[in-house]
């Protein structure tokens, strides 16, 4: 597996991403996924990173990005919003595309919020011409009231954000544009107590098929249970092989 940097300029900044890509002498040309990162996380996270692993095991590229204000990109997290986050993942798939690995299929992962700009993203790259092969989320929120709610119950553990922040930028529905979107893996946890489990069975209600509901009994947020982790692996790797070979 080859690791190489990518930058990307979005409203004159540059966003910082690590570019996975399997052995070029058994897939030449592989299709892609783009990885979202959840709202105070990085490209660094370890589902981030193990996902980009097992998808190069079997011929897929895989984008970690830092989204503007994060991580090593450019730009101010505090002006992040849902039409911020699909602006870097619109740029990131433009980026893959000029490189020539977006013609042979593109998906997306997200967790949490990363999970909202890639339901909120679909119908722009759609509409845009890339190639959308399907996605997985976890734990994703299709309207932000429950992030708003979990901020005000734990103003002490906000990490240095006002809770203005929450109030003001989170403000999002994105019912609207779920029945655009096939070939989607959802997962979440019953006891997740930031995003409500009813975010999960909404996406599955409006999306189309062919989709797949996991419902971690007594998971949390941040899927902290082992058990949840390894299923999770193995099936969103599952998904996105049976999705590129279709």
């Amino acid at each position: 597996m080859l690791q190489k940097p990518v930058f990307i300029a979005v409203s004159e900044l540059t966003l910082q991403a690590v570019l996975h890509l399997p052995d070029a002498t058994l897939f030449p040309s592989p299709p892609v996924v783009i990885g979202s990162h959840g709202l105070l996380s990085t490209k660094d996270s370890a589902k981030q990173l193990i996902l980009a692993e097992a998808c190069t095991d079997f011929g897929v590229a895989y984008l970690r990005l830092d989204h503007r204000g994060c991580g090593e990109s450019q730009g101010e997290f505090l002006t992040t919003t849902v039409g911020t986050r699909v602006e870097d993942l619109m740029a990131a798939a433009a980026t893959l595309k000029e490189m020539g690995l977006s013609q042979n299929g593109m998906g997306l992962f997200g967790s949490s919020m990363g999970g909202a700009t890639c339901l909120a993203g679909w119908e722009p790259l759609q509409g845009a011409g890339f190639p959308l092969k399907g996605m997985v989320s976890l734990a994703a929120p299709v309207t932000g009231e429950g992030i708003t709610e979990a901020a005000i119950a734990a103003q002490d553990e906000l990490h240095g954000v006002p809770l203005s922040f929450y109030r003001e930028n989170m403000d999002f529905n994105l019912t609207k544009g779920l029945s655009a979107i096939h070939h989607i893996l959802v997962v979440h946890g019953d006891a997740d107590e930031i995003v409500p489990v009813a975010n999960a069975r909404l996406i599955m209600e409006k999306a189309k098929a062919p989709k797949e509901l996991i419902i971690n009994g007594g998971g949390d947020h941040r899927q902290s249970d082992p058990h949840h982790q390894a299923r999770f692996f193995q099936r969103a790797a599952q998904w996105f092989k049976e999705m590129f070979e279709r």
